[in-house]
């Protein structure tokens, strides 16, 4: 009996079935598909340790019609971009209970396999004048290294205006994105400018948070509150040397659940480079080093009116079912970690703040690539007393390219919880996955 094709794949050709029919100047396909099965041991929540096993499928389909020329306006075009994504844990691996994979699981419309639009937009170029390109709908979008503001494959719905040649090679974007979280909308709005100096490119931004809802913060109840950021980046790339530092400002205002109101002052760093040279044996080796801070509170009393942890709701933090971030396990931001207890930022109750330093190396080997990295994971303040300490990482990866566009990776990692932790088990990680994209 013949098979009938999937509703899918019917709504992926017909654009394509159309772009060629109407002649349209370019179509964009692309795939990406990731399967992955893992499993933790010793996951930390409270005093109780779990296991828990993982297979994830991670699939993305896109395609996008490029140059289509309109008709009242012959000197513009503009491209119209469709990208589907899947991610479930596949019929076999039964439900995931763990903690520390809810809040990555939560904010997918579907973790089922069930797919979901992530981007949907379009984009014009020559949009009013001649340096000018907006494009509106969800799309993807990263501010900088994604420490305050990144749509983490969502994508942000809303628009962007990117102005080229406004003052010599000055370049500036203009922003306004309605992302969804928990159970209501944000508004993002604000824009960055750019600014290619002799040797590195400078970014600055600033942009408001605003949030309507009810919600908890590292130290307010909030009804209500706004956000403001503001950050500066410098990134330098060279035949050898890469450098990419990045610093924010939080500011702003909150109205607390039964009355009052509280502020926000607070910031955050991350300073990252790297270096290629030829290591004995191995070959041209890229070594690492990285290093950020966020500030944190040292006072949680009842009357204390400033939250001086940097806590963003849409930064860079997680990638499909997991976190992702600094450490395969750890998964951490510069404010936050994989769930160790039930508190906003995941660490132990009473910490706030993240330092993070990073050692790594990726060397070749034959037809592989080795990748080593060390993690130290310790809080800016304990308002509780005792250690800042919270654990060390060191995870090993050894990744076979197929070429380009197919590759296996295998990876083991272990987690040393330290501080009040301290007397429980290592977290352990072990995990192969294979990633095809076309």
């Amino acid at each position: 009996m013949k098979r009938l094709a999937s509703p899918l794949f019917i709504l992926c050709c017909l654009p394509t079935a159309f772009a060629l029919n109407a002649n349209a100047t370019k179509l964009d396909l692309f795939s990406n598909v990731e399967l992955k099965a893992a499993n933790y041991q010793h996951l930390i929540y409270g005093p109780r340790q779990t296991s828990q096993p993982l297979y994830s499928e991670d699939a993305t389909l896109g395609f996008v019609i490029k140059n289509i020329r309109l008709e009242k306006a012959p000197e513009s075009s503009m491209d119209v971009g469709i990208v589907l994504q899947s991610v479930g844990n596949g019929a076999s691996t039964g439900t995931i209970t763990s903690p520390q994979f809810t809040n990555a699981i939560n904010r997918l419309p579907a973790s089922d396999g069930t797919p979901f639009v992530r981007e949907a937009y379009v984009k014009i170029y020559q949009f009013l004048r001649p340096n000018v390109t907006a494009t509106f709908g969800r799309q993807d979008f990263t501010l900088g290294q994604g420490i305050a503001l990144a749509s983490d494959d969502l994508g942000l719905p809303g628009g962007r205006v990117e102005v080229a040649n406004l003052f010599h090679n000055l370049k500036a974007d203009l922003f306004f994105f309605r992302p969804f979280l928990a159970d209501r909308f944000y508004k993002v709005y604000g824009g960055s400018a750019y600014y290619p100096g002799n040797e590195g490119l400078w970014q600055v931004y600033h942009f408001w948070q605003r949030d309507d809802g009810a919600s908890q913060d590292i130290l307010f109840n909030t009804a209500s509150k706004t956000k403001k950021f503001t950050g500066v980046r410098y990134f330098l790339s060279q035949s050898q040397l890469t450098f990419d530092g990045e610093a924010s400002i939080e500011r702003g205002t909150a109205k607390k659940v039964g009355g009052g109101s509280g502020n926000y002052s607070a910031h955050a760093f991350m300073m990252k480079g790297a270096w290629s040279q030829n290591i004995p044996y191995f070959g041209k080796s890229k070594l690492r080093l990285g290093y950020g801070r966020s500030s944190g509170n040292a006072d949680a009393g009842a009357g204390a009116k400033t939250d001086k942890n940097f806590f963003p709701a849409f930064g860079h933090k997680y990638n499909g079912l997991e976190r992702d971030g600094y450490g395969a396990i750890a998964g951490a931001s510069l404010y936050d970690i994989i769930k160790t207890s039930d508190t906003a930022n995941g660490l132990p109750h009473g910490m706030s703040g993240l330092n993070v330093i990073d050692i790594g190396a990726d060397m070749p080997y034959k037809k592989l690539l080795l990748s080593a990295d060390l993690y130290k994971f310790r809080a800016t303040e304990n308002t509780a007393g005792g250690s800042l300490q919270i654990g060390s990482e060191w995870d090993l990866k050894v990744t076979y390219p197929f070429g380009d566009n197919l590759r296996l990776n295998v990876v083991y990692a272990v987690f040393t919880p330290l501080g009040v932790n301290a007397d429980l088990k290592p977290i352990k990680l072990t995990y192969g996955s294979v990633a095809a994209r076309f």
